[in-house]
């Protein structure tokens, strides 16, 4: 269990109506006074549910991403850690798997048409409908993975790389997201072949220039440089170890390892990355993640099909089955968050 967490036995309104009977026990009642009485903005503080600094005035976060994004687990993981400590603030898992940040030629989608029957979707092709239609507060975005493996290597690439994210932000900042968060890719941990090599070289790449923005004012998690490092050091003791039994797609491990790296960086917090999302609940844990991904999942689907996209197999793209809508998704997303909440009290 994080060392951190304090849960609170009251609700905020609780909390208000225990301070309001005290103070009425002994402020005198005259002409009424006391009953009209109204907590100070900092005497209400105190008692107002903790948020922090990162987060005040933050009621919808969207993450933008590929296929590692859209499986969703360190998404979940991170809304996890919202829901342990109280904190009502929609969370939009927007992920597109095979999903680039740059714009690809035809020669470079050329393998991807081959073996998969499709090309690779460009997030330019649906930007603008994603800011547009969510006008969410904070935008994570996680790309480079299918980048890395597609654009030419060395600083080609790079530069092709650092203007789409650079577009992604921009837009999104002149869309009036209040605060654009970039992460930086996952590594690619196969141990095979020169190809592999170059795109992890290509990762590393685009994690140094993402982490140069700092420079800029921009903010930046660092996700690669945690992940190569924990790699490295159990590979150390076992030189089988993996991320990622593909190279690509990191397991619960890499997920949870990915959101602590958000929620310590970003957030500030001092959470375990050897620990689990399920072990921030006093009780229930398990049950309580699987209730916040199924509410993800439901608002993803919904999402995604108003939104649309050229990706096959996904709600919203050619040929798949629409979700439900954004009304009927809310519905049932509301009556998960009491399921949720319910658990997280018992």
């Amino acid at each position: 269990m994080s060392s951190e967490f304090k849960p609170s036995i009251f609700s905020k309104t609780e909390r208000f109506s225990i301070v309001r009977l005290l103070l009425l026990a002994l402020i005198p009642s005259v002409s009424g006074l006391a009953m009209d009485w109204k907590p100070s903005p900092g005497l209400m503080s105190l008692f107002a549910d903790e948020v922090p600094a990162a987060l005040r005035g933050v009621h919808r976060i969207v993450f933008l991403g590929d296929s590692i994004t859209q499986a969703g687990d360190y998404v979940t993981d991170f809304d996890c850690w919202l829901v342990s400590r109280g904190i009502n603030i929609e969370v939009l898992n927007l992920g597109l798997a095979s999903e680039t940040a740059a714009d690809l030629t035809e020669a470079e989608n050329q393998g991807h048409k081959k073996g998969n029957g499709f090309g690779r979707p460009f997030l330019s092709q649906r930007l603008d409908r994603v800011l547009a239609e969510t006008k969410s507060d904070l935008i994570f975005a996680c790309y480079g993975m299918n980048d890395g493996g597609s654009l030419p290597a060395g600083e080609a690439g790079t530069k092709r790389y650092a203007d789409a994210i650079t577009h992604l932000r921009d837009a999104a900042l002149k869309a009036g997201v209040k605060r654009v968060i970039l992460c930086t890719p996952p590594v690619q941990d196969s141990k095979g072949n020169a190809s592999q090599q170059v795109h992890d070289e290509n990762l590393t790449r685009y994690s140094l220039w993402l982490e140069s923005k700092k420079n800029e004012g921009w903010e930046v998690v660092d996700i690669h440089g945690p992940m190569r490092a924990k790699l490295d050091e159990r590979r150390a003791k076992d030189s089988n170890f993996v991320l990622a039994n593909d190279g690509v797609h990191p397991g619960r491990e890499g997920h949870w390892l990915m959101a602590t790296c958000i929620l310590n960086q970003f957030i500030g917090t001092k959470v375990d990355p050897n620990s689990s999302a399920e072990h921030l609940f006093k009780t229930n844990g398990e049950e309580i993640r699987k209730l916040v991904n199924l509410r993800m999942k439901t608002l993803f689907s919904a999402w995604m099909s108003k939104i649309g996209h050229t990706r096959p197999g996904v709600p919203g793209g050619p040929g798949s089955k629409l979700g439900l809508t954004i009304g009927e998704a809310s519905a049932k997303a509301a009556d998960i968050t009491k399921r949720i909440e319910q658990k997280n009290h018992d």
